[in-house]
């Protein structure tokens, strides 16, 4: 197997990411395992899981975009927002018109500020706050900005909406959910929620990780993603075959040991490859201290990030 690989897991319901992760260190047999983003206990779908030199480049792959499906129920508020949480109030539940709902959840889309629940991974003071809410505590939580890209109610039935979410990194959807149903009137939960895909790794190419071990290491073979392949939305660079192991060290390229590159490179990330096609190390742009008027490769030189 790859020394580091990402994969596509399909976490099950009533697991915890932390259970996928562990599973996966069981059925691999390696300690180094972890998770880009985490799912609730209550949510099933794509988890996006690295192995052993993968670890190193999940903070890179937390920016993808999420593509959720779920069920609200009306009419119902909890203190999670969601259908595991203690029911706060009931409420009646009148007719909805599809096209009011849908009108409503598009003023959704766009750039919002969103209060990050009780129950979520964020820290106060050094603590997870589901920690504090497993204490009976509740803190004041500072508004973060989110970007929902769509919004959309596809049915209706009674008190059960239907709907589908794709939105970047820290949105919770429950949150949404929970404003959604204010406006409308009668609140609303999350009772179903699953996650189809975060970017370009899919639900339909995710690793069922239940099963005999020998079957689902043998799926996780078969699935493993490059880590090359895997951060193919970040502009590659390939370094000269006589630099690859001077980055490895640590060592800063200079322009030089870049191939083709006639122009500054635009961007945030790069990943550095190998002759072979392999990610060496993922860089960034440094500024150089000097006069504006200089040729880019005097303005700027490239900042290792991480050496895989």
């Amino acid at each position: 197997m790859l020394s580091g690989f990402i994969l596509g897991v399909c976490k099950p319901e009533a697991w915890t990411s932390h259970d996928a992760v562990q599973r996966l260190r069981v059925v691999l047999g390696v300690r180094e395992v972890g998770h880009a983003g985490s799912l609730d206990p209550y949510a099933t779908g794509v988890l996006l899981c690295g192995v052993g030199r993968g670890t190193k480049v999940l903070s890179y792959l937390m920016d993808l975009r999420k593509d959720y499906v779920g069920r609200m129920r009306l009419g119902r508020i909890t203190d999670t927002g969601d259908a595991t949480g203690r029911v706060l109030e009931e409420r009646p539940v009148p007719a909805v018109p599809l096209e009011e709902a849908r009108s409503i959840a598009s003023r959704f889309v766009g750039r919002l500020e969103q209060i990050p629940p009780m129950v979520s991974a964020c820290k106060h003071q050094g603590k997870r706050l589901y920690e504090l809410a497993r204490a009976g505590i509740e803190v004041e939580r500072k508004p973060r900005t989110v970007e929902v890209h769509t919004f959309e109610i596809s049915e209706i039935r009674g008190d059960q909406v239907d709907f589908r979410v794709i939105c970047g990194k820290g949105t919770y959807v429950r949150t949404l959910a929970q404003d959604f149903g204010e406006i409308l009137g009668p609140g609303a939960c999350i009772e179903g929620l699953r996650r189809r895909a975060v970017g370009p790794f899919s639900e339909e190419e995710a690793v069922t990780i239940l099963g005999e071990p020998e079957n689902v290491f043998q799926a996780c073979q078969r699935a493993a993603v490059p880590l090359a392949s895997a951060l193919s939305h970040l502009r590659a660079l390939e370094l000269r075959p006589d630099f690859v192991r001077r980055v490895r060290r640590g060592e800063r390229p200079p322009w030089r040991a870049v191939c083709g590159v006639e122009e500054c490179p635009e961007g945030k990330h790069f990943r550095l490859l190998g002759p072979e096609g392999e990610l060496v190390a993922l860089a960034s742009l440094d500024p150089i201290p000097g006069p504006i008027d200089r040729p880019w490769r005097d303005s700027w030189e490239l900042k290792l990030d991480r050496v895989i």
